[in-house]
């Protein structure tokens, strides 16, 4: 009997101690790093192996199945109706352009000028010191520009002196006061000074700078290349370009949901766990466990801040706190964890947002919402439905009974209520008028208010958008597609608009296209131009956008259904819409981008004139007044007047630096900008 008891206390202690010994053997068994955790190698993995996932393209041109391009209505005898309308007067015109600065100029009042379609240097005073004799000219930070002489280029000083004894087909100064220049052996790397830092012999050279880092980006060929740093001691055989990586700090980068250690030019993870970073300050970033679906905070250098498994982890704040998730009878529970990963807010809520660095809204387990601080005190009772955030100084905090709602606005400075039981849903605010302003919704219904949250706005209607300057548009969507607008400013005043001697305040579209050209369409179906001697000059078409097209008074419009045409500051049309698209008018080339009918695509001059007719089926600006043209599928290169400098005849051309490359089958060539070949 004494044996049987005897026994039975034994296994009695065995059974209460073995959890004791249990849970001490996981403490000591605590893993310290995800690669203990996970079973991986510490090491890492060498990026050279890591390639790009996605090609750097150069060509701008798809590689199409090839088809005999068919020509639409010939444009040229379109175009030559409107092309005298083009012509308006100076007086007009300088109303609208904006005075063209010169394309070099330095503080100290030097600047380029243009003759002839040539450019030289002038003082402030008017001394010439450099006669215009260059092709392009090239600002290059306030010591001095890249100018061109047919197809070559030098770095010269301010003054006009040029610094380097050779010339070069392409130079570009980098933000580290070094050169990146290109012969016919191909890119290279030299001091302002001169002298060689790399000799010439890469496909292409690159300047990288994020986050207080800078690189080079040296492709040894199209789709081949790696970094170098500042130094030019330190090379990362990484085949990424740059802008696929975010730069975290000087010790790692990140791409696609890894980390790359830049000091051992290893990535951190080898298998294909999902990296998210987390904290660029406190080098922070979770990994998601791919069989479990868990996450674990980690440091980037794979330390382990705590064996706690979230379900979620969302970035931490600058007030260096985080909101987390752990799961809780198969479900997601909320707390708020600091950088090192400890409790601050104990997983308790169902629901956890932000307001502010110092308040949250919180969702408990009955579903109730209210306010709390990061010490979780409670600042409301949770009585509501949805808080929702209006800006970090104030919150809506909703209770929903039946289908009607009544909102509290809470100033999040101290919990008190500033307005109660309003109907609003939702308040926003907005970024305009000079004072605070909020769009407010209630019943599908939105509506303005000012900063002491009282209605401003005329009605409601079913949407408010922004309008010009400091505006608004009340928007009502009615049956049968149609709508009636209203645009008010900040005080509520309504814009009216007199048109044959009616005043009209409601318009089924209104747009400002400047202070002194309006167009509306009134509900009526009825179009009108309204212009600076409030003349009323009828237009019926329904715009969907007009803007301005950099050029004289002219104006690009697009109707509903996307067609484009011009117009002028008097409402009169120059082009109607007929175009597939039209662009603004380039500031430095004088041309706007047009694509007629999907089978014509090229350019239009200021003077309204086809830039090289309708010769070509596409047209494309490469650089320094050169563009590739494109006929059958085959490509070529004119310049701006016209003249073939490269044939039309092969299937790929793109422009590296400054060399044309020309692809015709498995055969490359090069020629330089004036269509030279380049042996």
């Amino acid at each position: 009997m004494k044996n049987d008891m005897k026994k039975k206390y034994v296994i009695l202690v065995i059974i209460l101690c073995t959890p004791i010994l249990e849970s001490y053997s996981q403490q000591n068994n605590t893993v310290n790093t995800i690669f203990e955790l996970f079973n991986l190698s510490p090491a890492g993995c060498d990026v050279s192996n890591y390639e790009a996932e996605s090609e750097m393209s150069v060509e701008n041109f798809s590689n199409q199945k090839k088809k005999k391009e068919e020509k639409g209505e010939d444009l040229n005898v379109i175009l030559e109706k409107y092309t005298s309308l083009f012509k308006r007067s100076n007086t007009i015109s300088e109303q609208f352009e904006k005075k063209s600065e010169p394309i070099v100029t330095f503080k100290n009042g030097t600047h380029s000028f243009k003759k002839d379609n040539k450019y030289g240097l002038i003082t402030a005073s008017g001394n010439i010191l450099m006669p215009a004799q260059f092709n392009t000219i090239i600002q290059s930070g306030e010591t001095g520009f890249v100018a061109y002489k047919n197809q070559l280029c030098n770095y010269y000083s301010n003054d006009g002196n040029k610094i380097l004894n050779r010339d070069y087909f392409y130079i570009k100064l980098t933000i580290k006061q070094s050169l990146i220049v290109q012969t016919e052996k191909g890119f290279g790397l030299l001091t302002k000074k001169g002298k060689v830092i790399i000799e010439p012999g890469y496909y292409q050279i690159e300047e990288v700078d994020k986050k207080d880092q800078f690189y080079y980006w040296i492709l040894r060929s199209k789709h081949s290349g790696f970094y170098l740093s500042e130094n030019t001691k330190d090379t990362i055989h990484l085949n990424i370009p740059p802008k696929e990586l975010n730069f975290i700090d000087s010790e790692y980068w990140y791409r696609y949901g890894n980390l790359i250690n830049i000091k051992t030019k290893k990535r951190v993870i080898c298998n294909g766990y999902n990296i998210e970073v987390l904290s660029a300050k406190h080098q922070l970033s979770s990994i998601k466990d791919s069989k479990t679906k868990l996450k674990y905070l980690m440091k980037h250098n794979g330390d382990l801040v705590t064996n706690q498994p979230f379900v979620k982890i969302h970035s931490f704040r600058e007030n260096n706190l985080a909101i987390a998730a752990i799961k809780k009878d198969n479900k997601a529970v909320y707390g708020v964890i600091n950088h090192k990963g400890k409790w601050i807010i104990n997983p308790q809520y169902y629901r956890l947002q932000f307001l502010n660095d110092t308040m949250l809204n919180a969702t408990n387990i009955n579903d109730q919402s209210g306010i709390i601080t990061v010490k979780n005190k409670n600042i409301t009772a949770f009585e509501y439905s949805h808080i929702r955030k209006i800006n970090e100084h104030y919150a809506l905090s909703i209770k929903e009974e039946n289908k009607l709602v009544r909102s509290d606005i809470i100033d999040l400075k101290n919990g008190k209520k500033i307005k109660e039981n309003l109907p609003y849903y939702s308040i926003s605010q907005t970024t305009k008028c000079d004072t605070e302003t909020f769009i407010a919704k209630v019943n599908r219904q939105e509506s303005v208010l000012n900063s002491k949250f009282k209605t401003i706005s005329p009605a409601s209607y079913t949407r408010v958008y922004y309008g010009k300057n400091n505006t608004f548009e009340g928007t009502n969507f009615l049956e049968n597609n149609k709508r009636e607008s209203q645009i008010f400013n900040c005080d509520g005043k309504l814009q009216t608009i007199k048109i044959n001697k009616k005043k009209y305040d409601t318009f089924y579209n209104y747009e400002e296209i400047t202070p002194n050209l309006h167009h509306v369409l009134l509900s009526t179906g009825n179009g009108y131009f309204i212009n600076a001697k409030a003349q009323a000059i009828e237009n019926n078409t329904h715009w969907q956008h007009i803007e301005y097209s950099n050029s004289k008074d002219l104006f690009i419009t697009m109707r509903y259904g996307g067609m484009y045409g011009i117009i002028n500051s008097m409402g009169e049309t120059i082009i109607p819409p007929i175009f597939k698209f039209i662009s603004a008018f380039d500031p430095k080339t004088k041309l706007a981008k047009y694509n007629f009918d999907k089978k014509q695509k090229g350019y239009i001059t200021v003077d309204g004139a086809l830039l090289f007719g309708t010769k070509y089926v596409d047209t494309e600006l490469l650089n320094y007044d050169l563009f590739k043209v494109k006929n059958n599928d085959q490509f070529g290169v004119l310049n701006k007047n016209g003249h073939e400098i490269i044939p039309v005849k092969y299937s790929k051309i793109w422009l590296n630096g400054g060399i044309i490359y020309a692809q015709l089958g498995k055969a490359l060539k090069q020629f330089d900008l004036m269509g030279n070949p380049i042996n």
